[in-house]
């Protein structure tokens, strides 16, 4: 796996999993999207699709398993997962034939929109389309995007915001909408060798660390800042997709 020794590439899923871990812990998304970007600084973008696939689904289930009414979550949202699930068994097999400069250039312009999404103020309340259609809608663009650059919580927030679900309804949501579309996008990179076996001992690691990152960064949420630990993620993930698309076109 690249030039990474055995021993290197567990030290590094551990810390980043540790604090994205802690990331999500504090405002319920950010894991794949802070994975990803760590990771690309040590491996290729697509083997970091592979590493991230692990973390991101027991970080999930642990989080859907917290959830209050998993039934009533269900019923409520089947239109989305549904949508999600088609689309991203359809995206999740092209991650390898686009390749890694694309993949970097998806990844890092998701990146930005989420940034610029998350810096102002947008408003999404005048949107009047009816709550079926919109599942649809936002989860086959949660799949589409999700399947090529791990990164689902750009239209998931954006539909969520809509909704204008409590705090704790977004974390249930999230999590339950991540969590079934981790299982599509685990057959497709596996069957185009994204993820290999060999990476299961390094996904379990990084799992391990993002569940006590959560645990710390649910201790944590409310006794700081937001704002500031915002602004401070943002500028770093600002960082980390001007790098990747600086790069991937030079």
């Amino acid at each position: 796996m690249e030039s990474i020794n055995y021993q290197e590439l567990l030290y590094i899923m551990s810390a980043t999993y540790f604090f994205a871990g802690i990331i999500k812990g504090i405002i319920g998304i950010g894991l794949p999207t802070t994975g990803m970007a760590i990771l690309c600084f040590f491996v290729n973008p697509i083997t970091a699709l592979g590493l991230n696939l692990i973390p991101m689904l027991i970080s999930n289930l642990w989080q859907f398993y917290r959830a209050d009414n998993h039934l009533k979550i269900i019923k409520e949202y089947k239109y989305f997962v549904i949508s999600i699930i088609v689309f991203l068994l359809f995206s999740s097999f092209f991650a390898v034939e686009i390749g890694n400069q694309a993949v970097s250039i998806l990844f890092g312009s998701m990146v930005l929109l989420f940034v610029i999404t998350n810096s102002f103020s947008f408003s999404f309340k005048n949107i009047t389309m009816g709550d079926k259609k919109l599942q649809i809608v936002f989860g086959g663009l949660s799949g589409l995007i999700g399947g090529v650059t791990s990164l689902w919580a750009l239209p998931i927030t954006i539909y969520l915001f809509i909704k204008d679900v409590s705090p704790k309804q977004f974390v249930d949501a999230s999590g339950f909408f991540i969590l079934m579309g981790c299982f599509p996008v685990f057959l497709g990179y596996f069957s185009t060798d994204v993820i290999t076996i060999n990476m299961f001992k390094f996904g379990i690691a990084g799992a391990i660390f993002a569940l006590l990152g959560f645990y710390i960064g649910e201790k944590i949420r409310g006794k700081i800042q937001k704002e500031l630990f915002k602004k401070l993620l943002l500028g770093f993930f600002t960082f980390v997709a001007l790098k990747m698309i600086s790069d991937s076109i030079i």
